[in-house]
């Protein structure tokens, strides 16, 4: 893609200072990224803009040489960022990605490494850990979270004259324990990330929750995919039979083959969650479980004994005796 001016597009003027053209980076990164806008094309290439231009913002070097004749410059090799990919219209560069968006994400939301996430920044972060069922159908969920607001006696810088702020204790923060209501996409999982626009430090900020999902006592999820137990009878293995199957969608009717035997796994297609990025669905697996009759009488010994005849060989023939 052809990259605008870097600093149009971070919204700072040629002679922003380095904390300001990070503090710009770091607001607009998050609020764009992928991860806290899944499915949105116009976020992507927005949060691609972003990049590019801190990549050649963040180094003096290629700084200066983009003031100086309007060129970028190259990247380290190897390095996760944006590479040339040859040259745009009207004397602008192409680049494109070579790095991972969620590496990009895990240095916005951590701080980057040492101090705090949010110094000199208006967002906030926290954790939300939310039920099994909205995570993967979506929902609206109600939490309180303890938010850090920027300190409206010393504006933040944790001082009043020579003293520390005596609201603060010279954190430049103070934490408000809020009431906030969230509407959860479907498709998220443990480690997704969402964004609460207005409700950061300042109203100018935003809040990111960082997303825990309760398990669930008979679903269990691998990525988009669903797994789960069925059990069923000795004669519905035997003979084959149809039955329904427990999803995250409703139950579904399906046939099991004759033969079937303790432990196969089947497939329902496009029965699992669906992505929130691309809309995909993943697949229901199920394992058969055979259970045996709970109710003992001399009739049924008889039929068992009947049963014991149709085996052709031992089933434990071919298990070896020990080490």
């Amino acid at each position: 893609m052809a990259m605008r001016d870097p600093y149009e597009v971070l919204g700072v003027p040629r002679n922003a200072t380095e904390a300001e053209i990070k503090k710009a980076y770091r607001r607009l990164a998050r609020k764009h990224h992928p991860d806290v806008n899944p499915g949105d094309a116009s976020a992507q290439k927005k949060f691609q803009e972003i990049a590019a231009a801190w990549e050649v913002l963040k180094e003096p070097a290629r700084r200066d040489r983009f003031d100086r004749t309007g060129e970028a410059g190259e990247a380290p090799p190897g390095a996760p960022g944006w590479a040339q990919a040859g040259r745009g219209p009207a004397g602008s560069t192409g680049f494109h990605w070579t790095g991972d968006f969620r590496d990009v994400f895990s240095d916005l939301f951590s701080g980057g490494g040492g101090g705090s996430p949010f110094e000199g920044d208006d967002d906030a972060a926290a954790e939300l850990t939310i039920p099994f069922r909205d995570a993967v159908l979506g929902g609206t969920v109600s939490f309180r979270a303890r938010v850090p607001r920027r300190c409206g006696r010393c504006a933040g810088t944790g001082r009043s004259g020579r003293s520390a702020c005596a609201v603060c204790h010279g954190t430049g923060s103070v934490s408000e324990n809020e009431k906030r209501t969230v509407r959860i996409p479907a498709g998220v999982d443990s480690g997704s990330k969402i964004r609460v626009p207005g409700k950061g430090r300042t109203e100018q900020g935003d809040l990111y929750l960082s997303i825990q999902v309760e398990g669930h006592p008979y679903f269990r999820r691998d990525g988009d995919d669903i797994a789960a137990e069925v059990p069923v009878t000795v004669p519905e293995a035997y003979l084959g039979a149809e039955i329904e199957v427990p999803t995250i969608h409703g139950g579904v009717r399906a046939k099991i083959p004759a033969g079937t035997a303790s432990g196969q796994r089947f497939r329902l297609k496009g029965k699992g969650v669906i992505n929130a990025r691309t809309a995909s669905a993943g697949d229901h697996y199920y394992r058969i479980t055979v259970l045996t009759p709970d109710v003992r009488t001399e009739g049924g010994r008889a039929l068992v004994k009947e049963i014991a005849k149709l085996y052709a060989i031992d089933p434990r023939a071919g298990l070896p005796r020990g080490l």
